[in-house]
């Protein structure tokens, strides 16, 4: 809207009104001489007032000024106009046209405070990142149109945060602080210039300036280090070159003072050569007397000696030799003390035939043939840590006996709280080879004694390897077998099975593969005691199943209820008498007292595998086989160590306990992890099925099958380095593990309580026979060389 058209609508809107207020007389004379007044104030407000103001001046300014460097873009009802005004005053509709300067002159956008983490995962900060830039005038109006006003936002501010972090996400901290920091700059300008060509071609980048950024104050002080130290370098070169400069200084002096004083000492040589040559005839003639002198004495001392010579040929008999060796040996007066005496050397052609004579000297055996006794040398500063003294192989075994009792004790109670089999024992081989490496990673790298855990894992031992391997795979078998041997004896006596077949066959195994190093007169009687508690375990088993039976039969012919009251009986809420459930500890249930008939029956509905209405034989018979796993495990690993059967090539090391534990656990680990996951989905013994979805959902009583394993690597690890000490023979002590296992049975799952008087006869006594045993074959640990 221009001016004329402005005065044309204020003169017709004039006669209007004059025209409207004729018949007014003389008060439509006043309106008429105000109304030009009235619209000439609301122009100077508009253009003095309203655009003095920030807010208003865009929209209701009616004149409004275009700065220098600057274009003015306009909008009408919020529609951005193609009219791009140059620099000066312009015209435009209050409240209608909204007017915006645009610099299309170079600016400088400055960013700050930005952070980003490194490839390292250092997190940094750049402060301020100036960016210089310019916006095409040609291409303004498509700039505001797809960004608006702000456009900077979308091309400067936040395309340099995003830059920034993809620069340094992609580079280390000593990359971007140090190294390729003067590569910034160019780098950030080219990423923008990139894609602000692509998507906003108005937009010039000009350069970018970044400073440095701020990071950790404790690594800053470190790399303030490195360029004190790189200072240091620098001046100690320059130093370098000052000492070179001097050095050649002082050559060039000494050269010329050289030159100086060897033209004075060639004066001074041909005067003293003068004089020499003067003394030398001197000496010629001196050395003439001389040497007439000398002949003369050297030819009668030569005749002296000619003489001599014979007459020594002449005394010089055997006998002559005999007496003065005698006489020296008399006249030596020393006595040496102690277990190493000095050597001494004899020589065949000095004393002739004296020798071969019959001569007998006190202690002359002990000074020709002198051997220092040969003990043994402890060193552990430099060495892996072994176990070598029979007192620790002791300790080891008593420390495994408690590990191998208490992890079967926690699987049996998981089995009882309803968990799977097969989720408990995936769980536990984790945790079982996790020990292995454990026990690698830190006793078999202790020191630098060579090899080590590292080292043998490259070593051509293969054949050590494949019999720790098949050691690990026995054990797992076994392992598996007692999972559902538990359920169906109970624990106490797959324990006593187990271990007992484990102690007759493997320990007469071990007794032989170790070179007989055990008393086989402690050793066998220890073996006696073990198999006198075997019975009394079974039958102690008779005895409880009779007992057990006998409750059954007891029980009252309300064993039909329905589904709602047995559930109302596990699930009541509890009384005042109420307790936790001693299976799972979770809900609160009335208690059943341990030993009842109700109490079985309990146990029976809440376990994961059902024994009811099977026969005990299936139990007997995954007992005896995991017995006859258990038994060749440790000759295995025995044979894996010490490679009695010399099937190492020659000169390389045996394996130590740590890497033959290491090979022994990753099978076991492999086995238990393939046999459980064909469980899942095909179970044996009725199990339920399942999946890994299911198992990795299974949260239940994880914890507790994680730290079964934990006690069984650990407990298998110092049986091993208790066996290499004192032999495997006396290690197979540790199967006296139902020493513990009962007590937690009895303990934790109420075993043999309200049983027969005979029972616990048979309990206590076979209990007394393993502590025998376990002394005994404790007592029968002999020391490996």
């Amino acid at each position: 809207m221009d001016d004329p058209q402005r005065r044309t609508t204020a003169t017709r809107a004039g006669a209007g009104a004059g025209a409207g207020g004729g018949g007014g007389g003389g008060g439509g004379g006043d309106l008429a001489t105000f109304l030009p007044v009235l619209v000439f104030a609301i122009v100077i407000f508009s253009m003095v007032v309203i655009p003095s103001t920030s807010t208003l001046k865009n929209s209701l300014a009616f004149v409004h000024q275009v700065p220098e460097g600057h274009v003015g873009a306009y909008w009408i009802g919020g529609a951005l106009q193609k009219t791009i005004t140059e620099p000066g005053f312009h015209f435009k509709m209050p409240l209608i046209t909204h007017y915006e300067p645009v610099q299309v002159t170079l600016q400088t956008d400055l960013v700050r405070d930005i952070p980003c983490g490194t490839k390292g995962g250092v997190m940094i900060n750049f402060e301020k990142i100036e960016v210089v830039n310019r916006l095409r005038k040609e291409h303004v109006y498509d700039t505001l149109l797809n960004y608006g006003v702000h456009y900077d936002n979308t091309w400067i501010y936040d395309k340099i945060h995003h830059e920034i972090n993809q620069f340094c996400s992609s580079h280390s901290l000593q990359q971007v602080y140090i190294d390729v920091f003067d590569q910034i700059d160019e780098k950030m300008k080219e990423a923008i210039q990139v894609d602000c060509t692509q998507y906003a071609p108005g937009i010039e980048i000009i350069s970018v300036r970044v400073t440095k950024p701020s990071i950790p104050e404790s690594i800053r002080r470190n790399f303030e280090q490195m360029e004190e130290e790189r200072t240091k370098v620098l001046i100690a070169i320059e130093k370098q070159k000052v000492s070179e400069k001097e050095a050649e200084t002082i050559k060039k002096m000494a050269i010329s003072e050289a030159e100086k004083n060897a033209n004075v000492s060639k004066i001074l040589m041909e005067q003293m050569l003068m004089e020499k040559d003067s003394s030398r005839r001197q000496q010629e003639i001196d050395n003439l007397m001389y040497l007439a002198r000398e002949k003369s004495l050297a030819d009668a001392n030569f005749y002296r000696v000619m003489k001599e010579a014979e007459a020594n040929n002449m005394k010089l008999t055997p006998q002559f030799l005999e007496l003065k060796f005698i006489e020296a040996i008399a006249n030596n007066t020393k006595i040496f003390f102690g277990d190493k005496v000095p050597n001494m050397v004899f020589d065949q052609r000095l004393l002739g035939n004296f020798l071969q004579k019959d001569f007998v000297f006190v202690g002359v055996s002990s000074l020709i043939n002198l051997q220092a006794e040969s003990g043994r040398i402890i060193t552990t500063a430099l060495k892996m840590y072994m176990v070598e003294s029979k007192g620790g192989a002791i300790g080891c075994m008593i420390l495994a006996l408690v590990f191998l009792g208490t992890w079967p004790a926690i699987m049996t109670l998981l089995e009882r709280r309803g968990r799977l089999p097969q989720h408990t024992y995936l769980d536990y081989t984790i945790t079982n080879l996790l020990a292995a490496v454990i026990i690698a990673f830190t006793f078999g790298e202790l020191g630098s004694q060579r090899p080590n855990f590292l080292s043998q894992l490259s070593q051509d031992n293969w054949p050590s390897v494949l019999f720790a391997m098949a050691g690990g795979i026995v054990l797992s078998l076994g392992n598996l077998s007692t999972q559902y041997a538990w359920a169906f004896v109970g624990l106490s006596v797959t324990e006593v099975i187990t271990s007992s077949m484990t102690v007759v066959i493997g320990t007469t195994l071990n007794y032989f593969l170790d070179d007989r190093i055990n008393n086989a007169k402690v050793l066998f009687p220890g073996v006696g005691c073990f198999l006198i508690a075997v019975c009394l375990g079974s039958a102690v088993h008779s005895s409880n199943a009779v007992d057990n039976r006998a409750k059954l039969a007891n029980l009252s012919n309300n064993d039909e209820l329905d589904a709602e009251e047995n559930d109302a009986t596990l699930k009541a809420v509890a009384t005042d008498t109420d307790t936790k459930d001693p299976e799972d500890g979770t809900v609160k249930i009335k208690k059943a007292e341990f030993g009842t008939a109700d109490f079985l029956v309990e146990i029976e509905k809440r376990r994961s595998i059902k024994v009811f209405g099977k026969s005990t034989l299936i139990g007997l018979a995954i007992t005896f086989f995991a017995g006859f796993c258990f038994s060749l495990f440790t000759p295995a690993f025995n044979l894996a160590t010490n490679d009695q059967w010399d099937t190492l090539k020659e000169g390389v090391p045996h394996l130590t306990v740590y890497t033959a534990f290491f090979y022994f656990s990753v099978s076991c680990f492999v086995i238990a992890l393939v046999l459980n996951i064909s469980f899942l989905y095909r179970p044996v013994l009725d199990t339920p099925k399942s999946s890994l979805k299911a198992y990795l959902n299974d949260w239940n009583g994880r914890g507790w099958a994680l730290l079964a394993g934990l006690l069984c690597g650990f407990g298998n690890g110092l049986q091993f380095m208790g066996g290499q000490a004192a032999g495997y023979a006396a290690a197979d002590s540790v199967q006296a593990l139902p020493l513990v296992s009962t007590f937690w049975g009895i303990l934790l799952f109420g075993e043999y309580r309200r049983s027969s008087r005979t029972t616990y006869t048979l309990l206590i006594s076979m209990l007394f026979m393993f502590i025998v045993a376990v002394g005994v074959l404790m007592a029968s640990a002999g020391h490996r060389k």
